[in-house]
């Protein structure tokens, strides 16, 4: 079954209302498809080909990942320095590398918007996100700081406040000025009229075009966890960026820092930022190399990479629209939709790859290049 027809019988079942696929290689776009409904209710739309998406955790690889690394390159911050060179109040011995690999020793997550709603503080003033931040970076961790893994929201809350105080601004200007310049993508912090995710029962609406992920939201969508929109194209074309800083071919990171980001594991699955590909059961499939690394975001996003290959693969879903169902949430069973979607994930990568090879695409796009060599 080929790339489309997976979207569309996804789509036809009700796993998704609507998709986006974008594949792009080191010499541009290789496959693009869009199908199903941008929104279902209250206003029904299609999704279009520059349907934005909200990309949750993709902002931690899109944003917050390539920012650390470049202001590492400047100088500006240590990977191995205990945070607290930064922020006084910061986990003792923690430091960027810890938080990036997930290895920072807090807790995964925390209902950080509990106060802001019990509270009725008003969302997104630069106090209260200040606040949040601080407020993360004091929950009582689990693990001593490089012992144990643990995808953590809250590691990269303190990451990102420890790139401001390094940086000296707010984490959207340095991000707009290190990162989304060199990368040349219209990637954005909220965007009216994208694709529909849930009818919020805290907001009471269905969310358009602002950030689905709670936490973020009352920090006004600017967050280092989540809060990036952008279509797929976008999506995949940053994925292609950094592969292409990586070949030495790209302005903005250095050869040797994309690979470091690829390739220096903690003690779980993390790189620097960028989760790598399992060798069973992967969310990128069954032919995706093992030197691939991506990310996934819970509203139903995801971005691999290919290095080797030279291939970036975003798949855009709003999986949570108009309910999240069980099994997306901690401590809950997975109800049918939720697998599914787990289904759908690498069902979509194996029919890009196998795709790519029928088209010569896959072999073609894997030559010596950088520091990536075919093995």
């Amino acid at each position: 079954m080929g790339v489309s027809q997976v979207l569309a019988a996804a789509v036809q079942a009700g796993v998704v209302p609507g998709a986006a696929l974008a594949v792009v290689g080191p010499q541009g776009p290789l496959l693009l498809h869009h199908l199903g409904q941008a929104e279902l209710q209250p206003r029904p739309r299609p999704v279009q080909a520059d349907t934005a998406w909200d990309l949750a955790s993709l902002t931690k690889i899109l944003a917050t990942t390539p920012l650390a690394l470049a202001l590492a390159e400047d100088g500006l911050l240590d990977l191995d320095r205990p945070l607290r060179a930064l922020l006084p109040d910061a986990p003792e011995g923690v430091s960027a590398r810890h938080c990036l690999q997930h290895s920072s020793g807090l807790p995964a997550w925390a209902p950080l918007f509990e106060e802001v709603i019990a509270e009725r503080s008003s969302w997104g003033t630069a106090s209260l996100r200040q606040r949040l931040m601080q407020r993360a970076r004091t929950i009582p961790a689990v693990a001593a700081p490089g012992r144990a893994h643990c995808y953590s929201d809250l590691g990269f809350l303190l990451l990102g406040a420890a790139l401001e105080a390094a940086g000296g601004d707010r984490l959207d200007r340095l991000w707009e000025q290190r990162v989304r310049a060199p990368m040349g993508q219209d990637l954005r912090w909220g965007w009216p009229g994208a694709a529909a995710t849930e009818d919020c029962p805290e907001r009471g609406r269905v969310l358009v075009g602002e950030v689905h992920d709670l936490n973020a939201a009352v920090m006004g969508g600017l967050a280092p966890h989540a809060g990036l929109f952008g279509d797929a194209l976008a999506v995949a074309s940053a994925g292609a960026w950094l592969l292409a800083c990586g070949r030495g071919e790209a302005r903005g990171l250095r050869p040797e820092t994309v690979q470091r980001a690829f390739t220096e594991a903690g003690p779980g699955s993390h790189r620097l930022g960028f989760d790598s590909r399992s060798p069973e059961g992967s969310s990128a499939g069954r032919h995706w190399p093992l030197d691939g690394v991506g990310h996934l975001g819970f509203t139903g996003t995801s971005l691999w990479l290919a290095p080797t290959q030279g291939v970036a693969v975003a798949l855009c879903t709003n999986r949570v629209h108009p309910e999240v169902e069980g099994g997306a949430r901690p401590g809950q069973p997975p109800g049918p939709r939720t697998l599914a979607f787990r289904a759908l994930r690498p069902a979509v990568h194996e029919a890009v790859v196998e795709e790519l090879r029928r088209e010569g695409l896959w072999l073609q796009a894997g030559r010596p290049s950088g520091p990536f060599p075919i093995t």
